[in-house]
């Protein structure tokens, strides 16, 4: 749907003078469907509000944007992946596709990421706009590198997240991961999965750590709103080849998280 005219996904384009087009301005969301439902949709716009209000744009009328969502919802019953697009034009775009067809990333490689500031040092930190060119950019570098995806690096070397992923690591017992006050985006799955595991009685820990830190792990994870949770074999030259037992769990408890009726 464009602005509420809804069309086949093929059919449906934008003005090359909007401004989501000419300069990425505006804010999105991609919501994971399962077995016909979309996850957290609710969590999924909040966050949109919350992108919107970061970077000084109108909020989006969140009923308009579910009445559209549960509108290409109708007769949907498989997996999927639901994106919402809200430019700085005022164009609001709902599409509904399958799950995006790719081999998913085992192998990262750490790459810089001055662009991801921690929060309270300027108002975007943590948005998740439609600006994703530096996300990119570190994907292709890492690829040219032989990996896979990149692992995103603060300045200060702290572990970030993925270009389009959040990323988590077990040590010691514990679960670990960036914490937002970094600038990395509130994603809604690792939400989920910190949820579960604190269900299970693992410890979360939320706190910056050094790349050691993750390269001394014995497990390290990805996930996002349309992937499961993933165990990554690979960072920089470290190798993990040994069994994934949290990963399992938790990846386990998300997939029926994600489908519970």
């Amino acid at each position: 749907m464009v602005d509420g005219r809804r069309l086949p996904l093929a059919d449906a384009t934008l003005a090359i003078t909007d401004d989501g087009v000419a300069r990425g301005d505006g804010g999105f969301e991609t919501v994971g469907v399962w077995d016909g439902r979309p996850f957290r949709l609710h969590d999924h716009l909040d966050r949109l509000q919350a992108t919107l209000d970061a970077v000084a744009l109108p909020l989006a009328d969140a009923d308009l944007l579910t009445a559209e969502a549960h509108a290409l919802l109708d007769g949907w019953d498989a997996d999927g992946a639901l994106r919402i697009y809200q430019t700085a034009s005022g164009t609001r775009v709902v599409t509904l596709s399958p799950p995006p067809q790719r081999t998913e990333p085992r192998h990262l490689d750490p790459q810089p990421a001055p662009w991801i500031r921690p929060r309270g040092t300027f108002a975007p930190a943590g948005a998740k706009t439609m600006s994703y060119l530096p996300n990119m950019a570190a994907t292709r570098r890492a690829q040219r590198n032989g990996a896979d995806d990149a692992l995103l690096m603060s300045l200060e070397g702290w572990v970030l997240e993925g270009p389009t992923f959040a990323v988590l690591w077990a040590a010691g017992g514990r679960l670990h991961t960036a914490p937002l006050a970094l600038g990395i985006v509130d994603s809604i799955s690792r939400r989920t999965v910190l949820e579960i595991a604190a269900d299970q009685g693992v410890d979360v820990v939320e706190e910056p750590r050094p790349l050691d830190h993750m390269l001394a792990a014995d497990e390290v994870m990805i996930c996002s709103a349309v992937r499961p949770l993933i165990a990554i074999r690979r960072v920089a030259d470290r190798v993990y080849d040994g069994p994934t037992p949290l990963c399992d769990r938790l990846g386990e408890r998300l997939d029926q998280a994600r489908r519970a009726r």
